[in-house]
């Protein structure tokens, strides 16, 4: 199959994106992208400068994917929200990962990342500070951890039900009622 110039960058980032997706990040590798796209290994690096530049792509492509379709702005509630955000942890666990887990890459490297990055977050913040108005900053913040922390926390519990002894049941009607769970226990005070 050939390729244009103007689209290889496009391609190269989809092969990487479909190899981290299905097998992790440690099996994509520069010299199996060009083999799978019929290129050479210099073609690629004539797009991005290092497998850096790759990760990153994709980091920014999985954060483009998680907002598509919902945000605190469509969304009158965090629940739904939470729920697309678990679901995406779910659907896309070594995207998942790449963003989240494993990453070692240093976001202010890369622009177009570390502006999608925050802008997630700002979200997140944004919408409790519109949910909760008059709350002093420390308190959003606060929450906003709170609420990342929670999102994180579900999403590596479902995806490794049997750290959590045997509970499959109930893990199982979470995964499936997402944003009820969501409901039910954003008001649940631990400390008490």
């Amino acid at each position: 199959m050939g390729y244009h110039k103007t689209n290889l960058k496009e391609r190269l980032t989809q092969i990487a994106w479909d190899i981290c997706n299905d097998q992790s990040w440690k099996q994509v590798n520069m010299r199996s992208i060009g083999s799978i796209a019929g290129v050479s290994s210099t073609a690629i690096y004539r797009h991005f400068n290092s497998k850096n530049d790759l990760k990153a792509a994709l980091m920014v492509k999985g954060y483009q994917l998680l907002s598509d379709g919902i945000s605190l702005h469509t969304s009158s509630d965090f629940a739904d929200y939470g729920a697309h955000y678990v679901r995406f942890g779910l659907r896309y666990p070594y995207i998942y990962d790449l963003m989240f887990v494993d990453t070692d890459i240093d976001i202010n490297q890369h622009p177009t990342l570390r502006t999608i990055s925050n802008d997630a977050w700002d979200e997140v913040v944004r919408g409790i500070e519109r949910n909760l108005p008059n709350l002093p900053e420390t308190e959003v913040l606060m929450i906003a951890y709170n609420t990342w922390a929670r999102v994180h926390g579900l999403v590596g519990i479902l995806r490794r039900p049997n750290l959590c002894g045997n509970q499959s049941e109930t893990l199982t009607w979470i995964e499936n009622n997402l944003e009820e769970y969501l409901n039910k226990t954003r008001n649940v005070d631990f400390t008490g």
